[in-house]
């Protein structure tokens, strides 16, 4: 009989717990619930963000200083490398690089491998067809997709150091600074540093 009673307690409980929601207002809140979220979403996307279409561009001049400041970083690295083989001593070096900055486009590509001899014995050449990726902005602008850049190319490098008379230390910079850039030891001067 107790155990009825603690059932009935239970029971009494429990419908008191219950919110007295019907079914059909349940589902008008769910339905008002999702119109609302609706129209945020909507709302938002008619709503630009500060930042959102604002274009970078570089001027010719802060082009020509990000070569510039390149090609200090580059001859600071290099300085500091040579230094440290023995026998350089103190050391200066100058850096030419040739050319400028140059954008890598993304592009579609249409590569026709066929070959076949005219009647006339002349060969048809492979074709090849290239197209740049263009981005479409919501202002209505167009751009073509970059996937990366080059920076220039170094043309030569000059090294003064106390060392540069040994032909050993000259030997040493110069295989050193063709590994590090890539570029033929004929375009790497070595001398050796004056007293005055």
């Amino acid at each position: 009989m107790a155990d009825r009673e603690d059932i009935r307690a239970d029971e009494d409980t429990e419908r008191r717990i219950r919110l007295p929601v019907k079914r059909d207002t349940l589902v008008k809140i769910v339905v008002i619930i999702g119109i609302l979220g609706v129209g945020l979403i909507f709302f938002s996307s008619m709503v630009k963000s500060r930042n959102e279409g604002a274009e970078i561009s570089i001027s010719g001049n802060d082009l020509m200083q990000s070569i510039e400041e390149y090609r200090i970083d580059l001859t600071q690295e290099l300085g500091n490398m040579v230094a440290s083989i023995d026998g350089a001593g103190r050391t200066k070096l100058m850096v030419t690089i040739d050319g400028t900055v140059k954008n890598i486009y993304a592009a579609d590509e249409d590569i026709s491998g066929r070959q076949s001899r005219k009647s006339d014995d002349t060969d048809d050449q492979n074709s090849e067809k290239r197209t740049c990726i263009v981005i479409r902005r919501r202002d209505g602008s167009e751009e073509a997709l970059t996937v990366g850049q080059t920076m220039p190319k170094v043309r030569g490098v000059l090294v003064v150091c106390e060392g540069g008379g040994d032909a050993r230390v000259s030997a040493e910079i110069k295989s050193a600074i063709a590994a590090a850039l890539n570029i033929p030891e004929s375009h790497i001067c070595v001398s050796r540093m004056g007293s005055g």
